[in-house]
């Protein structure tokens, strides 16, 4: 991975979706001290002052557009790996994120370029909270989000780099459909699937509570209404 290090930049994913165009090979990455407009999934706002890791990989997989789901899965399963730690239980809340007793540590954004129905390049966006005082978080973050540090994991940023690399290469084959039904079955092993959501989509709200994954990787709630397939949208904590 050859690793661009910047100070205070607006975006990774921006900067590094400028070199992809450009011709920047895969597994080219942008890591940045803070961003000044950082997002996540839905538009959101990502909190970005720091003291945390922000990084940005080029990926060319070599998919289908209607491929893409799988993504968000892999991702969130390296980066679960890369911050694991014994003695500190973590879980995966789909579709990429990773959380330290309900609370956010780490999150993904990931943005395509697609052409047609080929996919030209993805920028995966890694987020990780090293450390995050309380006091400095705005608005309802205090609640929702965490920090390495506040659980008890002592990785360094350097060895998060490596870690996050072999993670993401360990994966890599699986994106492009090579074990990916065992892949599904480990993040299910990790998934957060003990409490009831509001799983939201525009206009449409429904109450359930994820029970597994098809073989889209498309979560599966249980409703009032039955078994639901969820493909796209957001879960809500009650």
């Amino acid at each position: 991975m050859i690793i661009h290090r910047l100070g205070s930049i607006s975006s990774t994913n921006d900067l590094l979706r400028e070199m992809a165009d450009n011709g920047a090979p895969e597994w080219t990455a942008v890591m940045a001290e803070n961003q000044t407009a950082g997002r996540g999934r839905m538009g959101r706002k990502w909190h970005s002052p720091p003291g945390n890791l922000y990084l940005s990989v080029l990926l060319r997989p070599g998919m289908e557009s209607g491929e893409l789901s799988r993504m968000s899965l892999l991702m969130s399963l390296a980066v679960y790996h890369a911050i694991s730690q014994k003695g500190v239980t973590l879980r995966l809340k789909w579709p990429n994120d990773i959380l330290w007793k309900g609370r956010k540590l780490a999150g993904i954004l990931l943005e395509g370029k697609t052409m047609g129905a080929e996919v030209i390049h993805v920028i995966a966006g890694i987020g990780i909270n090293l450390t995050m005082p309380r006091e400095t978080l705005p608005g309802d973050l205090a609640s929702h989000a965490t920090s390495l540090e506040e659980a008890g994991i002592v990785w360094s940023r350097e060895e998060l780099l490596t870690r996050l690399e072999t993670a993401m290469r360990r994966y890599s084959p699986s994106i492009r459909g090579m074990d990916w039904e065992r892949a599904m079955r480990e993040w299910s092993l990790h998934a957060d699937w003990t409490r009831d959501y509001v799983f939201m989509d525009g206009s449409r709200r429904v109450l359930g509570r994820p029970v597994e994954l098809n073989r889209e990787g498309h979560l599966i709630l249980e409703t009032d209404m039955g078994r639901i397939p969820v493909r796209s949208g957001d879960l809500v904590e009650i």
